[in-house]
C-alpha cells in the first residue's frame, strides 16, 4: 500500500473517530416560559427560541417569594403559561435540569390564566385568602335550581352590587368557586360546578363596573361539599352555589 493512499485511510478513521464523539455538555442558566409539559418533558421557549427542559429525580423545585422566601414544589406546580429558571446540562436544545425556580407571583398568574386543575385552583385559593397576604372585602353567594346555571334576578342584583363596591377597594381581585349537590355523577356535577361559576364569571365581566382582568379564571370544584375557608352546606339547596369574594392585599388595601 502506498504511503498517500494510507495517509488518506489514517485521515479518513481519525475523521470518523472524531464524528463519533459525543457532544459535550455545558453548564446553562435560562429563564423560560412553558408551553406545554409531557410528563418529565417540558417543553419551553425563550427569548432564543424553542428549548426542551427534562426532569430527574434529583431536580430540584423551588418556589420564591419576598425576599428570602423559599418553598419546595413539586412538578405538578410546573404548567403552562409559567415563568421558570433552569439550571443543568445542556447539549443542543435540551436541558437536563439540576433546579428550577419560580415565583409564587408567576405561578398564581399561570393557573389563573392557563385554567389550572381543581387541585391548583383549590392551592390557589388558599394562597389568596388563607394567607398572610390577602383579606376578604366582600363576599356574595348565588344559588341556583337543580341541574341549572341560571342567575337568578336577586343574585344578578347582588353581583351587581359587588361589582360596583369592588373598585372601591384598589387593588382588588375577585374569586369564584363553584359547586354542585351530591346527586348524580361526580363528573357531570363537576361540570355543572364549573358551569355556573362560569356564568357568574361572565356576568361580572358584563356589568361594565370592573375591569376584566380582575376576575379569577373560576374554578370548579363539584359535589365536594366545602373548600379552605367555606362552610360545608347543610343540604342540597346549600350545595348548588357559587361563592363570589373580592380579596386585596393585607399589605396594600388602598393600591
Amino acid at each position: 500500500m502506498g504511503r498517500k493512499t494510507f495517509g488518506m485511510i489514517l485521515a479518513g478513521a481519525l475523521l470518523g473517530s472524531v464524528a463519533a464523539v459525543p457532544a459535550v455538555a455545558e453548564d446553562v442558566k435560562t429563564e423560560a416560559v412553558i408551553t406545554s409539559v409531557d410528563g418529565n418533558t417540558i417543553n419551553a421557549r425563550t427569548t432564543a427560541g424553542p428549548l426542551t427542559v427534562v426532569l430527574t429525580d434529583s431536580t430540584k423545585i423551588t418556589q420564591t417569594s419576598g425576599i428570602a422566601k423559599r418553598e419546595s414544589r413539586d412538578a405538578k406546580a410546573l404548567l403552562p403559561g409559567l415563568i421558570f429558571t433552569v439550571e443543568g446540562d445542556q447539549q443542543a436544545g435540551t436541558v437536563t435540569a439540576e433546579e428550577i425556580r419560580f415565583k409564587e407571583k408567576d405561578w398564581r398568574t399561570a393557573v389563573a390564566t392557563k385554567a389550572g386543575t381543581v387541585e391548583q385552583f383549590s392551592e390557589l385559593r388558599k394562597a389568596i385568602i388563607e394567607g398572610q397576604e390577602y383579606v376578604i372585602q366582600d363576599e356574595t353567594t348565588v344559588y341556583f335550581k337543580v341541574g341549572s346555571a341560571a342567575i337568578s334576578a336577586s343574585d344578578k342584583a347582588n353581583l351587581k352590587a359587588l361589582a360596583e363596591k369592588a373598585p372601591s377597594f384598589g387593588n382588588y381581585r375577585i374569586s369564584i368557586l363553584g359547586f354542585a349537590d351530591p346527586t348524580g355523577n361526580a363528573a357531570a356535577n363537576e361540570r355543572l360546578s364549573l358551569k355556573r361559576a362560569g356564568a357568574v364569571s361572565n356576568y361580572l365581566r358584563q356589568t361594565g363596573k370592573i375591569n376584566p382582568g380582575r376576575v379569577l379564571s373560576p374554578s370548579a370544584m363539584g359535589e365536594e361539599g366545602s373548600a379552605p375557608d367555606i362552610s360545608a352546606p347543610t343540604n342540597n339547596e346549600e350545595a348548588r352555589r357559587v361563592v363570589v369574594r373580592v380579596v386585596t392585599p393585607k399589605t396594600q388595601l388602598t393600591q
